[in-house]
């Protein structure tokens, strides 16, 4: 671990809350709330720590508010209705429905349309069932391939995870203890694909460095230098 990163713990309403600080260049400071709690603290070289802890403690509200609310997170989607023109992002960029009647069914991408064709008469139901597949399908495709071209980075981990891509509730994704097994929300597949990445390497950073305590960020940041802008795109874009 290098002298940039420092683990701390301070009270905030009550609760002690453990912090990583990490030194930087920037003339300002920032603050992020992690899924799992974890709390990190970017700030220039030349701050006091008394000033950093004053500052955490003047956003010791919004902390705990943000911490509350990732025990309880749901990715949001906007209601769907599955009908012809309704929007809908895949690797980040919209696209437009497009439905209607064929003799197989058949889901593709057709310039800036998901075309969706099926026997039959067209309903939301059928409509439904379809996209849903085909995004679980490329999801698990794409997923795989970007795990197995990133895993190339990380030469210390004995071998890489398997994965499962599947609906989660709580997180984008998550890494098994062990590390041998890599879970990934399938609505990453809405995502850019540096932001999927981000997701991708940060679990991967956690076969090494299981809390997001300094050691973790020392990690993450010499994997992903830009890890920060990632992250923030993602939780903008993906709400």
């Amino acid at each position: 671990m290098t002298k940039d990163f420092t683990a701390h713990r301070i009270e905030l309403g009550g609760q002690v809350v453990p912090y990583a600080l990490k030194r930087s260049p920037r003339k300002t400071l920032s603050i992020t709330v992690f899924p799992d709690g974890g709390v990190l603290t970017v700030a220039p070289q030349s701050s006091a720590l008394e000033a950093i802890e004053e500052r955490l403690r003047r956003r010791g509200r919004w902390i705990l508010k943000t911490r509350r609310e990732f025990e309880q997170f749901r990715p949001i989607t906007p209601p769907r209705q599955y009908v012809p023109g309704e929007t809908h992002r895949y690797l980040g960029r919209q696209f437009r429905l497009w439905v209607e009647e064929s003799v197989r069914s058949r889901v593709a991408i057709e310039g800036d349309q998901i075309a969706i064709r099926y026997p039959g008469i067209r309903s939301a139901e059928k409509t439904e069932k379809l996209l849903r597949a085909w995004f679980q399908s490329r999801a698990k495709r794409i997923l795989s391939e970007r795990l197995t071209s990133l895993f190339l980075a990380f030469p210390e981990i004995g071998g890489q995870p398997k994965l499962t891509v599947r609906k989660l509730t709580k997180r984008w994704g998550s890494m098994s203890p062990d590390g041998t097994h890599m879970l990934l929300n399938t609505r990453l597949i809405e995502a850019p694909v540096d932001c999927v990445d981000y997701v991708i390497v940060h679990e991967l950073c956690h076969v090494q460095e299981p809390n997001h305590g300094p050691a973790f960020f020392e990690l993450l940041e010499k994997k992903l230098p830009n890890w920060e802008r990632r992250k923030t795109r993602l939780e903008k874009i993906m709400v």
